[in-house]
């Protein structure tokens, strides 16, 4: 007696297996200490995932070190050279701040992702301008608050979410470090003050809880010589 024959069509089709998405290859421009920090975190992250593949600042020397410390493959003397990079997926931002918009810029409208220092920019006017350009190009942008993905940030975000702490009426919160020795902070050339560089933390937990944008605001706080905001910075937050 004949075995029978098998069904037609009962083997599942042989395929080719499709081309495996390497790393994300990211450009590291400005070798400051923030980049290197920068770096330093991305290090942590398997190199099959995320690997660094060029860095710019305005000194080559300085790019030239920084990428033999990190083992970068390639420096570059200028940002416009890091921009023109074809092998760089997404660009770390890691410039001063009033740099923010017109180095963000450079790279949006050649179609490279962003992930920008915080914070953003100088003001709504320069952050409306980056968004502006990113959503042009449909290129990726976030400003990079790292303490939206902390655990415990994700799980205060819930709990507001799912009325679980009922209905916030006032939000306190307190964030400071001794930065008086730090420069960037009091000089207005340099895009100072304790709002821009340490408030933004406050003010995203307040967005998460009490929702936004406010209807109403109003601000005091301590100026330095310079003018520039310096210490005990308190935020309104009016509800109508």
């Amino acid at each position: 007696e004949r075995d029978p024959e098998p069904c037609r069509g009962s083997e599942s089709p042989k395929t080719e297996p499709g081309p495996t998405p390497g790393p994300t290859r990211w450009g590291i421009c400005s070798a400051g200490a923030i980049s290197h920090d920068f770096v330093v975190a991305l290090k942590t992250l398997p190199p099959t995932e995320h690997t660094v593949v060029a860095v710019a600042a305005r000194d080559l020397g300085r790019a030239q070190a920084f990428a033999q410390h990190f083992g970068v493959p390639r420096a570059y003397g200028s940002y416009e050279e890091l921009a023109e990079d074809p092998d760089v997926d997404v660009v770390y931002v890691g410039v001063v701040n009033p740099a923010h918009l017109p180095t963000g810029l450079l790279f949006l409208e050649r179609g490279r992702a962003v992930l920008m220092e915080k914070p953003m920019a100088l003001g709504a006017r320069e952050v409306s301008e980056l968004v502006a350009a990113a959503r042009k190009r449909g290129v990726f942008l976030m400003e990079g608050f790292w303490t939206r993905f902390f655990p415990a940030w994700e799980r205060f975000r819930a709990l507001a979410a799912e009325g679980t702490l009922g209905t916030p009426l006032v939000f306190r919160g307190s964030l400071g470090f001794n930065l008086g020795g730090v420069p960037r902070l009091r000089e207005p050339g340099l895009g100072g003050g304790v709002l821009l560089d340490l408030g933004g933390y406050v003010v995203q937990m307040a967005l998460a809880l009490l929702g936004g944008p406010p209807k109403s605001l109003r601000a005091h706080g301590v100026l330095h010589d310079t003018g520039m905001d310096w210490e005990r910075l308190g935020r309104g937050w009016g509800a109508q």
